[in-house]
């Protein structure tokens, strides 16, 4: 705020010459304007001024007057810069020439100064602020003036470009360009230049990229009064955004693989229900587009074929050959030309131009050695070489060839147990075993049994031209037995009951006498219709008889042995001993006695 601001002109003003001729009338006007206070001009120029007195006499008191030398200040004098005198309460106001224009009361400055300094402290309190703001900013702010001169710069500026912060101030853009700081012409500088916002890629010293918003500042009258410019890190957006891109891109690759195991698992013999054929299929789905040698270990008939099989499909080298033999069904010497193949009179009876074997007929696919585990020590050394080497030689021959083919490889055997024996190379054990996936038995996964009855019956109902359906009992029957011979003898008994049954539909004696009279931990089951209410006499008597299978071997007789499984199944599906009184009509309490009678435990 100015002087002039304040400035007023006074109600009466005294020429310095007045105060001899009219001494007594100034006097007497200062006290009609009861004024203590006037000021005095000197042909138009500032003076002083006279301030009334009063002397106590004798007589009375008699009123003077008293001129003050006080000083003067110009009409454009920022009020927070004047220093007032300490006896005064008016100072004179002059323009340029010196030219008396008004007075100001020495009350009214010290008051605008009040606020004047408390409108400071806040714009200060405010501009800490600011400034905390600014530094502690992620993005770097560059601040400049109208001319394009760096006024300030905030730490993520300089860490983002490498330059200290004393070497931005007071230095032009156009320099800081000139000297390196900046690998493009200033994008802040042409933003002043063309009075817009402007925007592109800022590259420094540091080798990083940057992203800068450079915005004029304009004020009211439309004129440039300096720039901001935020810079982004690019460096660490682009990291983000490649490892968004690699997350989205291995999405749908796992989304793909899910596609693709589903689409094996519902069109294919895979049949994955239960948690430790998902497991096992999910593990080898993941490892079939990778070379890397598979060993398959599980009893046999559990379907070591059918996962090599899922494997090869699901490879890279799907379009190629897949080769399958048993390791285990051909002697040694004749597996040897099988596997490797012979030069042209290798042997006697060999053919006049050699054979090529079937690490040969695997060129670009897989070859799948079923029953590793019954082959020659011999052999295996020869197969080590294929895993090492990448090579073999024929039977017969001198030059090494060279494959490219994936080995996948299966036993029954405990390989462990065969290595102690001397029976299986140590070394070769563990160049197979870097993909170990086992499969378990059928017997530990009962919830695999109705999906695969239900492939089986439709395969071979296709193969002979028939159409049988089976009952659920029997399904449920399956589904208790061990399966010593695993899927390999539930996919014969299929076919078995398909071709030899006469009646379109397979009822639960149909089963051979070696299922039915299974005594397992699951075999006692009885299969019956739903449970009508009442007692356990009414609920027997509505189960087939003939669905029930009881050999004379059992301790009990057949209505107790009823009576008993009646209980075990109910357990089974209702879970409380209150529900299954509930869903037989009788109390809980004779569930108990039951239960106690026969040596039932939950």
């Amino acid at each position: 705020m100015l002087l002039s601001d304040i400035t007023q002109t006074p109600a009466f003003m005294v020429e310095s010459s007045m105060l001899q001729h009219e001494y007594d009338q100034i006097v007497a006007k200062m006290k009609a304007l009861s004024t203590e206070v006037i000021p005095v001009i000197d042909q138009g120029c500032w003076a002083g001024v006279f301030q009334l007195f009063s002397n106590s006499f004798p007589s009375g008191k008699e009123m003077g007057l008293w001129f003050q030398d006080t000083p003067f200040f110009y009409e454009d004098t920022e009020i927070i810069d004047i220093k007032l005198p300490v006896k005064s309460s008016l100072v004179g106001v002059v323009d340029k020439n010196n030219k008396f224009i008004g007075i100001a009361e020495t009350g009214k400055i010290v008051e605008q100064k009040r606020v004047i300094c408390a409108k400071y402290k806040e714009v200060y309190e405010q501009h800490k602020h600011l400034d905390a703001v600014i530094d502690s900013a992620y993005d770097g702010i560059l601040i400049t003036d109208a001319l394009g001169v760096v006024t300030r710069v905030n730490p993520a500026m300089s860490r983002f470009s490498g330059i200290l912060e004393n070497r931005f101030i007071g230095r032009h853009l156009t320099e800081l360009f000139s000297q390196g700081v900046f690998k493009e012409p200033s994008i802040t500088w042409k933003a002043l230049q063309e009075k817009r916002e402007v925007i592109g890629l800022q590259r420094y010293p540091t080798g990083q990229e940057h992203i800068v918003s450079a915005v004029p500042i304009i004020d009211e009258f439309g004129k440039v009064q300096g720039s901001v410019a935020t810079v982004r890190d690019m460096t660490e957006l682009a990291r983000l955004r490649e490892e968004l891109n690699f997350v989205q891109k291995r999405s749908q690759e796992y989304q793909l693989e899910i596609l693709k195991l589903r689409k094996q698992v519902l069109s294919d013999e895979v049949i994955a229900v239960s948690p430790k054929m998902v497991s096992v299929f999910d593990l080898a789905g993941r490892v079939a587009d990778f070379d890397s040698t598979v060993l398959i270990l599980g009893e046999s008939g559990v379907g070591k074929e059918v996962l090599a099989n899922f494997i090869h499909k699901n490879s890279r080298r799907s379009k190629g050959p897949f080769v399958k033999i048993n390791c285990g069904a051909l002697p040694a010497d004749l597996l040897e030309s099988e596997l490797f193949g012979y030069e042209a009179g290798a042997f006697t009876g060999a053919s006049r131009s050699g054979k090529k074997g079937l690490f040969e007929a695997a060129e670009g696919g897989m070859i799948f050695l079923d029953e590793i585990g019954e082959m020659s020590t011999s052999l295996q050394v020869k197969v080590l070489r294929v895993l090492q080497e990448q090579e073999f030689t024929r039977v017969g021959g001198v030059e090494p060839l060279q494959v490219n083919c994936r080995i996948i490889a299966a036993t029954h055997r405990n390989l462990q147990e065969r290595i102690q024996l001397g029976l299986f190379r140590e070394d070769l054990y563990y160049r197979l075993y870097v993909v170990p996936i086992h499969i378990p038995p059928l017997r530990e996964r009962h919830e695999d049994i109705p999906a695969m009855i239900q492939y089986f019956l439709n395969r071979y109902n296709q193969k002979h031209g028939i159409q049988k359906v089976i009952d659920s009992q029997v399904i449920h029957a399956l589904k208790n037995y061990s399966w010593p011979g695993n899927v390999r003898q539930l996919s014969n008994l299929i076919e078995r009951l398909v071709v030899t049954i006469f009646e379109p539909t397979i009822l639960l004696h149909h089963l051979p006498e070696d299922v039915m009279t299974f005594e397992g931990p699951l075999a006692r089951t009885v299969y019956h219709p739903a449970m009508p209410k009442g007692n356990f006499e009414d609920a027997i008597a509505a189960t087939n008889p003939q669905m029930i299978e009881i050999t004379e071997s059992d301790n009990y007789n057949a209505f107790n042995l009823l009576e008993r499984d009646l209980i075990i199944e109910s357990l089974s599906r209702y879970g409380s001993i209150r529900k299954v009184g509930q869903a037989l009509g009788v109390s809980h309490t004779t569930v108990i006695k039951k239960m106690k009678k026969y040596g039932i435990t939950r």
